[in-house]
């Protein structure tokens, strides 16, 4: 995956964890904590936001092994 693209895919997933934060009224960080440790139930909202926070972060270190 080329750098342009990862970055591409980087807007896309904060646009949809910042959605989400908004929604929930927590930041991503802190709900992937609760989340990872079982503090929170397994809705579909919460599994999607899990998928967009791993993805988030898999991509931020793409971009740092291209830079």
């Amino acid at each position: 995956m080329k750098r342009e693209e990862i970055i591409r895919d980087i807007h896309g997933l904060d646009a949809e964890l910042a959605a989400l934060e908004e929604q929930y009224g927590l930041l991503s960080s802190d709900f992937y904590h609760c989340y990872r440790a079982g503090e929170l139930e397994q809705s579909r909202d919460f599994i999607r936001w899990a998928g967009f926070f791993e993805a988030q972060q898999e991509r931020e270190r793409a971009t740092a092994l291209h830079a």
